[in-house]
C-alpha cells in the first residue's frame, strides 16, 4: 500500500489490542485503538477511517450495535467484526448487515492481515444495489445525528405513508423544515409525483391568492396526486387561511370564478418559525386552521441545543464535499474540531454544511485547520443572541428567562399584566413560565 490506511481497532482486551495494532502498523496501516463501541463512534466524528476492525462482545453495546451505526452514519467506511465466542447465526447476521468480513478467533498474526488486506483493497463501504446511485453518498439528503430530534425525524420518515394528510413543522431558519418535508413527500408519494412549495411570506396577499386558486387551477391543482408545502403558514392574511380552512375540512377545492367545486387528493405539509399559537392568542392566526394542520407536529430544534449532533454532522459533510470536490482530507485538528463545536451556530444545519464546503474548499493538509475555517465562526460577533462558550455572554433562553422573572417580580405575580408588558398571550406566559421552571413570585 503506497499510502497508509486508517484503520480503528475495537478490542477489549488490553494485550490483544496492543498486539494486533502492532501488526496493522507493521502492515503500513495508520492505527487507532479504543475499548467500546461508544468510544469508537467518538473517533468516528472526528476523524476519517477507512475501516474499522471491531470484537464482537464489548462492554455495553456490542460490535454488531456499532456496524450499524457505522452503516448508517460512516456508509464508506470498511468494517471486519470478529470473535472467539459468537456463532454461525451472528456471523450470518454480520455479513447480511454490512460487514465485510467476519473472522474467528484464534488467528494467526498472517492471517490476520491477510484477511484485513483484502478488506482494504476491495471497494468502499457497502455495495450499491442497481436501484442506488452514487451520487447518493454526497447529495446531503440523509439526516444524521443522534438527537432525539432526529430520531423523531427519522420515525415520522418512516411512517409517511400512514400518516395524516395535514403536518406542521416548526423551527428556526436553516434547520431543515423543507428537507423534511421533501423527504416525507418522496416516501409517501414517490418521486415521480409533484412536490409544489409555496412562500405564504413573500408575496403579497393578491398575487398569492392569485398563485393558489387561479382559473386554471393555480398550485393547488399542480401539486395534486403530490404535496404542496407552505411555507411559513403564519405569513397567510386571515381571509387567506379561511379558505384554506375550508379546502382542508371538505377536501373540496372552487376554482375562481367558478361555481363548481372538485375534489383534491394532495397533501398539506406546512412550516412556520414563528409561534403559532402566541399569533393565535394575537388575533393573527385561525386556531381552527391551527388545530387542522397541527395532526402531526414535528418540532426541529436549533443546533445550538442539539449539540450532540454537530460532530456527527461536520463528519458527514467532510465526507460529501471531499467526495464532491475530490479531496481527502481525514478529519479536523483539535483546534478546528473544538472551534466548530462550541460555536453557536445561529444559522443552523444550514450554515455547518456551509462553513464546513469552504473548509474543505480552503484546506490542502490532511486535516482541516483551525485557518482554514471561515472567519464568521472564528471570530463571532458577540450579538445579543449570545455565543456557547464566551464566558459572560447570555443565551436567548437565558436572556428571556431573566425578562419575563424581572417583568413578574415587578408586578407583583400578575400574570394578565405581565403578559400584556411582554406583548405576549397569557397561554403563552404560562408555557413560558413551566417551560423556565418560574414559580409563582
Amino acid at each position: 500500500m503506497n499510502q497508509k490506511s486508517k484503520v480503528l481497532l475495537v478490542e477489549e482486551d488490553n494485550s490483544l489490542r496492543s498486539s494486533l495494532g502492532m501488526f496493522l502498523e507493521k502492515n503500513e496501516c495508520d492505527v487507532a485503538e479504543c475499548k467500546t463501541a461508544e468510544e469508537a463512534l467518538t473517533y468516528l466524528e472526528k476523524g476519517i477511517y477507512d475501516m474499522v476492525v471491531s470484537e464482537y462482545r464489548l462492554h455495553g453495546k456490542d460490535g454488531l450495535w456499532l456496524l450499524h451505526r457505522i452503516r448508517k452514519e460512516f456508509p464508506d467506511t470498511r468494517f471486519v467484526l470478529m470473535s472467539a465466542y459468537a456463532d454461525v447465526t451472528v456471523a450470518v447476521q454480520a455479513l447480511k448487515d454490512g460487514a465485510n468480513d467476519f473472522i474467528n478467533k484464534p488467528f494467526t498474526p498472517p492471517t490476520f492481515i491477510a484477511r484485513c488486506n483484502e478488506v482494504l483493497n476491495s471497494t468502499p463501504g457497502r455495495i450499491l444495489s442497481a436501484q442506488e446511485s452514487p451520487v447518493k453518498a454526497h447529495d446531503f439528503n440523509d439526516f444524521v445525528g443522534r438527537s432525539y430530534t432526529i430520531k423523531r425525524v427519522k420515525d415520522l420518515i418512516r411512517m409517511a405513508s400512514n400518516l395524516p394528510k395535514s403536518l406542521l413543522l416548526t423551527g428556526d431558519t436553516g434547520t431543515g423544515k423543507e428537507s423534511v418535508a421533501r423527504e416525507i413527500h418522496r416516501k409517501a408519494c414517490g418521486d415521480s409525483a409533484p412536490f409544489v412549495t409555496v412562500s405564504c411570506e413573500a408575496s403579497e396577499e393578491a398575487e398569492l391568492e392569485q398563485d393558489l386558486f387561479a382559473s386554471d387551477g393555480g398550485l393547488l391543482l399542480a401539486a395534486e396526486g403530490g404535496t404542496i408545502f407552505l411555507d411559513e403558514v403564519g405569513g397567510l392574511s386571515l381571509r387567506l387561511q379561511s379558505k384554506l380552512l375550508n379546502i382542508l375540512e371538505t377536501g373540496k377545492f372552487r376554482i375562481r370564478g367558478s361555481l363548481d367545486e372538485r375534489d383534491l387528493n394532495l397533501r398539506f405539509l406546512c412550516s412556520s418559525r414563528k409561534d403559532l399559537e402566541e399569533m393565535i392568542e394575537l388575533g393573527e392566526f385561525k386556531s381552527e386552521l391551527y388545530h387542522r394542520i397541527n395532526m402531526v407536529h414535528l418540532n426541529l430544534e436549533p443546533l445550538r441545543e442539539r449539540v450532540d449532533d454537530i460532530p456527527v454532522l461536520m463528519g458527514y459533510f467532510l465526507r460529501g464535499f471531499n467526495l464532491q470536490n475530490g479531496k481527502s482530507i481525514k478529519g479536523f485538528t483539535r483546534s478546528a474540531y473544538d472551534l466548530m463545536n462550541n460555536y453557536d451556530w445561529p444559522g443552523n444545519v444550514r450554515e455547518l454544511k456551509n462553513v464546513i464546503e469552504r473548509s474543505v474548499l480552503y484546506c490542502n493538509d490532511e486535516y482541516i485547520q483551525e485557518q482554514n475555517v471561515p472567519d464568521s465562526v472564528r471570530n463571532p460577533k458577540r450579538s445579543s443572541q449570545g455565543q456557547v462558550g464566551f464566558q459572560g455572554v447570555m443565551t436567548l433562553r437565558e436572556m428571556e428567562r431573566m425578562k419575563i422573572l424581572e417583568t413578574l417580580q415587578a408586578f407583583g405575580g400578575n400574570r394578565a399584566t405581565t403578559a400584556k408588558a411582554l406583548g405576549i398571550g397569557r397561554n403563552t406566559l404560562w408555557r413560558k413560565l413551566k417551560e423556565y421552571e418560574i414559580e409563582e413570585c
